[in-house]
């Protein structure tokens, strides 16, 4: 048998599956469809490369909303402080921030990159290839074809092509269309992490208001599936921000009438508390309009249209605020409701849902239960998690467990 393994993608997990079949004495091919390696990773974090997230392995499943149970494997195959590690020792320090996200050191996401294309330099590492078939025989890997018409034999592939996120650093979904060329399932793709449209016109006119320590709660078919607190953002479109982001992974997917979304202006109060504040401030200020009392509860863009959806006349002085228009304020404080339409498109999604069932591979090895040879890692898998570095972590680890599993089955030092 040759031990030759073929990594298809040289993203995140393809660049790290590559190295850990070195690690194991395999000959590596790594074959790269754009003009450079890690493309995708030269625009994570914002340029600064959000490497992981630097927690227990069960505080990240936490933050895995997409068949968390699967990672458990690569996860403490390649931990994010083995990762850390791993990169600290090919010179590439990195550094800790807000929320457990770890950076490189010097803020350059193209450090990450070189670091480990200096690792992988003895690899036959091929730019602008491009992989039109997987050949399979006999369930087990015998090949592949590249467009050009170059046939490459080996015994062993890891598929590492990323999902549909950010299509111009190419992640146009070929991973998909191996798999199903090979008879695996295929779960239905759709963007997550990524802003939320609205019908609701009066959000285009807080465009670029930026709320913090709100409460974003969805329900689907009346059941809650998502509540959380913190940052959000207006758009002339609907919404983003952190938790819009997080929210947007929970409801991917699902018809628009089946979702309900609500904001919560002021979470750290319950409705009672805030109906004595409001009654209190109503009797000692009678004779202050509505509206500059609202401007200490919300900010003052959105106190009129705070009060229109409360359907309370703004000018109303205090001392003549009937019982009924407080509830109708309070109530709106605790519960604006926003209209979900759709969610922004892949080209601005941070993450895919959806891909290659988790089913069809085993989670020890990354490799296919059905062709023995055949390795699967990345977005391209149906695992995803929220933002904060933990989604390239699992690229990473499923990228370095299915390469070193590869080298082994091709008869690499075990």
């Amino acid at each position: 048998m040759s031990n030759i393994v073929a990594i298809i993608g040289g993203g995140a997990s393809g660049i790290i599956a590559a190295y850990a079949a070195i690690k194991v004495d395999a000959k590596v091919i790594l074959l790269e469809k754009n003009e450079k390696l890690g493309k995708k990773l030269y625009i994570t974090g914002k340029g600064r490369c959000n490497i992981t997230n630097d927690c227990d392995i069960n505080t990240f499943l936490e933050n895995v909303p997409r068949n968390e149970k699967f990672l458990y494997s690569a996860l403490n195959y390649l931990s994010p402080s083995a990762l850390r590690n791993l990169l600290e020792s090919l010179n590439c320090p990195t550094k800790l921030e807000r929320g457990r996200r770890v950076y490189p050191e010097s803020d350059k996401a193209s450090d990450v990159t070189r670091a480990f294309e200096n690792a992988i330099r003895c690899a036959d590492i091929r730019l602008n290839s491009r992989v039109a078939e997987i050949d399979v025989k006999n369930a087990g890997v015998k090949g592949l074809m590249l467009t050009d018409g170059e046939y490459i034999p080996c015994n062993a592939i890891v598929v590492a092509t990323g999902g549909l996120s950010y299509p111009s650093t190419g992640s146009t979904g070929d991973g998909y269309i191996f798999a199903k060329q090979v008879g695996l399932e295929v779960i239905h793709t759709s963007p997550a992490l990524v802003p939320i449209e609205l019908s609701d016109d009066w959000v285009k006119k807080l465009s670029g208001l930026t709320l913090k320590n709100v409460l974003l709660t969805a329900l689907v078919d009346g059941k809650e599936v998502f509540s959380k607190q913190g940052e959000l953002l207006f758009t002339h479109f609907g919404i983003s921000g952190p938790i819009a982001i997080a929210l947007s992974s929970h409801i991917t997917g699902i018809e628009a009438h089946r979702i309900d979304i609500c904001l919560d202006m002021k979470p750290v109060l319950d409705t009672y508390t805030l109906m004595n504040r409001l009654q209190r401030e109503c009797d000692e200020n009678g004779s202050i309009q509505l509206n500059t009392l609202m401007q200490s509860y919300v900010p003052k863009s959105m106190v009129d249209i705070l009060l229109e959806l409360s359907d309370v006349y703004e000018k109303t002085k205090l001392a003549h605020l009937s019982n009924k228009d407080r509830w109708s304020i309070v109530n709106t404080l605790k519960s604006i409701p926003l209209h979900f339409e759709k969610l922004r498109p892949f080209e601005e999604a941070v993450i895919t849902r959806g891909g290659i069932s988790v089913d069809e591979i085993d989670p020890s090895t990354m490799q296919a239960k059905k062709i023995s040879g055949l390795y699967f890692a990345g977005e391209v898998l149906d695992v995803d998690a929220y933002t904060g570095g933990y989604n390239l972590q699992i690229a990473f680890s499923t990228g370095a467990l299915a390469g070193k599993s590869a080298a082994e089955y091709v008869g690499g030092k075990e």
